[in-house]
């Protein structure tokens, strides 16, 4: 009998998949519990909350230089050598930020800071890669349940990464937890290394279509960056700062049942993205129909999220929100891997983090404003119906309401 190819083989059976997966498990550990580790040790320091934010604003800050270089230079290196030299970097820069968080000066801290904008420049172009790297080593038609497996993983983490974190800092001596993440990063970086294709080389030298470009000259990719943008006004009001607001004047409720709105949204997008998982062949068939209704009853649930006011009501909907929503960012991550031509993945989606990173930052500053001017309860009905309107435009495109994932087989293991 004939041995079973491995691209025919479930994901879990495919040495590839198991170590691109563990790679994943160990980035996203070690980035979360990096950034607790820093906030914390800052907060210390400066005893400031706005020292604390200026963390997360550097990084967003580097991500967005870096993926200007990204988008322009990335294909020209292996998907592998990426996410191994990245790994390996951070692994020091993580040691370097540990050494300058034992320095209790001014000196020490600029020194921080610039260790943490080194660390954010070469993190832009893990994500790009590892979303390039995951095509080349599955076909096509396995790619929704692969993502939704990565993307579990990655909600859990988010879930959870910061109470595990704030209980590490205080009974780990921070020496111990350097070394710890930096040997997560270690391995990241080699599992992703180990991983076997029938080729790999770089693209061919030859002068491409911008990236920029390429972005909105593919359609179904402009149609998914359009309700990107337009979804990234609306997402900010599930921001912690936000929900607080609502759960105190809409709510009438106190920080416990901020903290319930917070989880149960958390809960069903891992919800969600267990669902994917058994019901990945129905999502491959009606992936383009999944991204635009997803969006739909995101909408609807986010206005009778605004109108309500009963606490237990508003957690339900938090949940209920989760897993449709989940669904859809799974099939579009799946959609673009496979809509974008095989030697550009990189380059694109470095492109559309680029402006789409910046965006999202300026929204939340914006619907901050909103919420001081008009009220939270109307800027989150502002934001049930600018959901609507996204789903709307993105159900009226053709090439993205019909698009299937395709399940012809893969002739081969692609290349860079």
């Amino acid at each position: 009998m004939n041995p079973v190819p491995q691209e025919e083989l479930p994901i879990w059976r495919q040495p590839n998949f198991i170590k691109l997966w563990f790679s994943q498990t160990l980035n996203s550990l070690a980035h979360i519990l990096l950034q607790v580790v820093v906030m914390v040790q800052v907060y210390q320091r400066t005893h400031s909350a706005l020292g604390s934010a200026a963390v997360l604003a550097l990084m967003s800050l580097s991500l967005f230089i870096s993926g200007l270089f990204a988008a322009k230079y990335i294909d020209r290196f292996s998907m592998r050598s990426i996410i191994h030299f990245s790994g390996w970097c951070r692994a020091l820069l993580t040691i370097i930020i540990g050494f300058f968080l034992y320095q209790n000066s001014t000196a020490g801290l600029i020194g921080l800071f610039v260790g943490i904008a080194f660390y954010s420049f070469i993190n832009a172009w893990y994500q790009p890669a590892r979303f390039a790297l995951l095509p080349l080593i599955i076909p096509s038609h396995q790619y929704i349940r692969a993502n939704g497996t990565l993307v579990m993983v990655q909600q859990l983490f988010m879930t959870a990464g910061w109470g595990i974190g704030g209980f590490l800092v205080v009974y780990v001596s921070l020496p111990v937890m350097v070394g710890m993440l930096s040997i997560f990063y270690i391995l990241s970086g080699s599992l992703a290394y180990s991983i076997k294709l029938a080729e790999e080389k770089p693209a061919a030298k030859k002068k491409p279509v911008s990236a920029w470009k390429e972005v909105w000259a593919i359609p179904v990719v402009k149609g998914i960056t359009i309700m990107n943008i337009i979804e990234g006004i609306s997402h900010p009001i599930w921001t912690s700062a936000l929900l607080l607001a609502f759960s105190t004047t809409v709510l009438k409720a106190g920080e416990t049942w901020w903290g319930l709105l917070n989880a149960g949204y958390f809960m069903g997008a891992i919800l969600g993205s267990i669902m994917v998982t058994f019901i990945s062949g129905l999502m491959t068939k009606r992936s383009g129909i999944v991204v635009g209704m997803s969006g739909l009853s995101m909408g609807v649930f986010t206005i009778l999220f605004s109108v309500n006011t009963l606490p237990l009501a508003a957690v339900l909907l938090c949940i209920a929100m989760g897993p449709l929503y989940q669904a859809r960012d799974i099939c579009q991550v799946a959609i673009l891997q496979e809509a974008i031509p095989a030697e550009r993945r990189a380059n694109v989606m470095a492109a559309r983090n680029t402006f789409l990173t910046p965006w999202n930052g300026l929204t939340v500053l914006f619907i901050g404003y909103l919420a001081d001017v008009f009220g939270i309860q109307n800027t989150y009905l502002l934001a049930g119906v600018l959901y609507l309107f996204a789903s709307i435009i993105a159900l009226q495109q053709r090439t993205l309401r019909h698009y299937r994932i395709n399940k012809k087989e893969d002739t081969a293991v692609k290349a860079i």
